[in-house]
């Protein structure tokens, strides 16, 4: 699963915070949230679960792109 980038972009935007910021609300590495961001690595259990209580307004389909089957 990866993670939405551009929704994850607006939503730090939106709270006034950079990358690095999110990671240690997270309590991640910075590097964990690039790759995820990036698409280098997917997104785990983790950092999926420390996106939603951050925000909490958001569902885990609106923070990851959903894969589509061919």
């Amino acid at each position: 699963m990866n993670l939405s980038k551009e929704k994850i972009t607006y939503l730090i935007q939106q709270r006034g915070l950079t990358q690095n910021e999110l990671a240690r609300a997270l309590n991640i590495r910075p590097g964990s949230l690039s790759n995820a961001l990036s698409g280098k690595r997917g997104v785990g259990r983790k950092i999926l679960s420390a996106l939603l209580r951050e925000f909490p307004g958001e569902s885990a389909m609106s923070l990851t792109k959903r894969q589509v089957a061919v």
